[in-house]
């Protein structure tokens, strides 16, 4: 039921019916922090109000990690959007500035002060006053600036809008805080105070205080991509670092299982449960819009892998490695979900850290080119476990091509292709991966591989 609200047709109605559902904060805190994440997404964050209001701490917490954090190109580092957050201020105080500042409140107090500290200038007031009495004439800049901007005093200090809209809530919430959790108001206008403090020195301490502030932006930063690290998420500069790995030549066998240090990274971090059988991988939150699989496309989504959605990915369901999956499952539960949890790593460097033609990748089309260029890989590793000289004329069978997933790894067998792509200089590979299945199929003729009996 849960994942199945996400399928409940388009944005207005889906709004409606949720609204209608009975025991709905039930309902709505029963979903999974991803589910909840896409389901904001998909019913639009202006119009998510009474939704939001209904949402555990976690699930607003995922919310804010999955929409408060932007980069404008894949592989670069996502950075803290504070006019989006002005958004979800409004959208809070919809439900009153009690349960704005209750739901602050109780959020990270590093993340609260990094966000109204991009927001807001906060100075002591007397400090300000005396370098202003050093300043002399000079001063008076200083004071017209203030009063070109929003400005309000509490408790001795001087909070000044570094935003042109949004204001009102974000004096709002400061009023409400300052009413219903004021220990923790005090402790966050001491550190946006202490981060400003220099600001009010020379230009050189504006630059220190900005990199202080830069240094609070880094850590909050840190806690979300160790939380999303452990939902199986890929940050964008660690998934760019592993494609340019994947493209130089590799200095050991593919199957000798040694992982490069992003995907051991990754491999440590990453607190799925494992499942015991194939069952248990295709009951896991269906999140990803893969062909077949849902409505919703999220970019971002952490891709979940199963045997029918691997079967769904590409034109012909036949494929050889969908085959050797098949067979791999049957013959090695554990290795077929080691293969599944490396497919959905694969997919999400893709999403995080490649596009095509200037566009990120969306879901589909990352596992597509994923299960195309590991296909390569293991088509490449099965030419020489066969040293004759007719076996590379012929593509492997599912039955060889389970051999090679059951010994090495998906992201190795990724990497050996990678490099093989960029070593021969295959041109329509010239990123280091394949895109489709078509392009697999073009760079197996061009190393002389057919299907058996042609």
């Amino acid at each position: 039921m849960k994942s199945s609200l996400l399928r409940q047709g388009t944005p207005g109605t889906l709004l409606a019916r949720l609204i209608n559902t009975p025991e709905l904060v039930l309902t709505v805190r029963d979903l999974p922090t991803q589910a909840f994440s896409t389901l904001v997404q998909h019913i639009g964050l202006e119009d998510a109000g009474e939704i939001i209001a209904l949402a555990t701490t976690d699930q607003l917490v995922a919310a804010f990690d999955e929409d408060l954090f932007v980069n404008t190109k894949p592989g670069e580092r996502e950075s803290f959007d504070s006019t989006r957050f002005v958004i979800w201020l409004e959208v809070l105080l919809e439900a009153g500035d009690e349960v704005a500042a209750n739901r602050l409140a109780e959020l990270s107090e590093d993340f609260v002060v990094q966000a109204l500290s991009s927001l807001v200038l906060v100075l002591d007031n007397d400090a300000l006053y005396i370098r202003m009495g050093e300043w002399g004439e000079d001063a008076i800049y200083a004071e017209k600036a203030i009063e070109s901007s929003h400005s309000e005093e509490i408790d001795g200090y001087l909070l000044v809008s570094r935003i042109h809209n949004g204001w009102d809530a974000v004096i709002a919430l400061i009023l409400a805080l300052d009413r219903d959790h004021r220990p923790l108001l005090v402790r966050i206008l001491d550190r946006c105070a202490d981060i400003a403090s220099k600001s009010i020195e020379d230009i050189d301490g504006l630059l220190t205080a900005l990199s202080d502030e830069e240094s609070l932006a880094e850590d909050v930063e840190a806690e979300r991509e160790d939380r999303r690290g452990k939902q199986g998420y890929v940050e964008p500069r660690a998934a760019r670092s592993f494609l340019a790995l994947a493209r130089e030549p590799l200095t050991t066998a593919v199957s000798s299982g040694e992982r490069d240090h992003i995907s051991k990274a990754y491999f440590r971090d990453f607190e799925r449960p494992f499942p015991t059988d194939s069952n248990a991988v295709a009951d896991s939150p269906n999140l990803v819009g893969l062909p077949g699989t849902m409505g919703i496309d999220k970019l971002s989504q952490p891709s979940r892998p199963t045997i029918e959605k691997i079967e769904s990915v590409g034109s012909d369901g036949s494929r050889p490695l969908v085959e050797a999956m098949r067979l791999l499952n049957d013959l090695d539960t554990r290795a077929f979900n080691e293969r599944l949890e490396e497919l959905e790593y694969l997919s999400n460097v893709l999403v995080a850290g490649a596009g095509t033609m200037g566009k990120r990748f969306r879901s589909a089309d990352a596992a597509e080119a994923v299960l195309a260029t590991v296909s390569l890989g293991a088509e490449l590793e099965a030419q020489e476990y066969e040293s004759g000289k007719h076996r590379a004329k012929f593509r492997a069978t599912p039955s060889e091509l389970c051999h090679i997933l059951r010994t090495c790894r998906a992201d190795l067998l990724f990497r050996k292709a990678s490099s093989t792509l960029v070593a021969q200089n295959i041109v329509t590979a010239s990123i280091g991966f394949l895109c489709s299945h078509a392009e697999l199929d073009r760079v197996l003729e061009q190393f002389g591989a057919k299907p058996k009996g042609k």
